[in-house]
């Protein structure tokens, strides 16, 4: 029955997990400067809220990342009222600028908050290990204790050998390769889109992460679209995937792990398709 606010659009898996826990899921939505902290106030005048859930660095899935000013408001909110943040920093080290933006953790005077982060994008998607901080270290214990009952051990042997690459400098120098690869395939992706789709899609250049969002210029049929593409081998996400309720037109293409061959396939095929 708690109060659990969440993006609209954003990431259903973790929506999943909050509605398993009880909770009742309120969206806010999404613009080009993160979630809309005033729909957050709203919320407030009407319930109590327990937690509110985001991605600020790159927003799951429109990849926007949340502003600096919105990051004070929500702040203040949380310690006015005393909801927690869990901010979800699924891909933090990816970013392609010349400086990063920082967690809202490392902001001051900041009372409820739960960090979240995994190693699953850095080193291999396999690797299905994630880290968590908070300002309460009773809910860390509560963690400890809820996590024993699902697997009491856990991969200690890949626990202890991803903190030794951690440890002798192996994990930043990966992603210092891997970030700069990641940054030409961006490049190289942005200009097939601009080549191919410009006419029929509006997109905005990440500063990091390893998707594009692209919103159709008029009205589009993406499942019709969709079930196309499959029938030519080609997967894409589904609008309902990442909305609550009424499917919001978009689509989010990863880049990441396909080659430049592949990618100037799918796009191509995507251009050929998309009224």
């Amino acid at each position: 029955g708690d109060v659990v606010v969440i993006e609209n659009p954003g990431y259903a898996p973790a929506w999943q997990a909050f509605e398993f826990a009880g909770a009742d899921l309120v969206p806010v939505s999404i613009d080009s400067d993160g979630i809309l902290v005033g729909e957050i106030e709203d919320v407030l005048k009407k319930r109590e809220i327990k937690a509110v859930y985001i991605t600020p660095h790159h927003q799951f899935p429109t990849t926007v990342s949340l502003s600096i000013q919105r990051r004070y408001e929500l702040i203040k909110l949380s310690n006015q009222y005393g909801f927690y943040i869990i901010e979800d920093d699924y891909d933090h080290e990816f970013h392609f600028a010349a400086r990063p933006i920082f967690p809202l953790g490392s902001l001051s005077n900041f009372e409820n908050y739960v960090y979240i982060g995994t190693m699953s994008k850095i080193v291999a998607p396999a690797l299905r290990i994630g880290y968590l901080y908070c300002s309460n270290t009773d809910f860390i214990s509560k963690v400890s204790s809820l996590r024993k009952v699902i697997d009491v051990q856990g991969d200690t042997m890949m626990e202890q050998a991803v903190l030794g690459l951690i440890q002798d400098g192996t994990i930043k120098r990966h992603l210092r390769r891997v970030t700069a690869k990641y940054a030409e395939k961006r490049d190289f992706f942005e200009t097939l889109l601009t080549e191919h789709l410009v006419e029929k899609i509006e997109f905005q250049k990440p500063n990091g992460g390893l998707a594009f969002w692209l919103k159709p210029k008029k009205q589009s049929d993406i499942f019709k679209l969709a079930k196309q593409l499959e029938n030519k081998g080609i997967i894409i996400l589904t609008p309902d995937k990442y909305s609550f309720n009424e499917p919001i037109m978009g689509l989010r293409l990863g880049f990441a792990s396909l080659s430049e061959q592949k990618l100037e396939l799918g796009v191509k095929t995507i251009a050929s398709l998309l009224d």
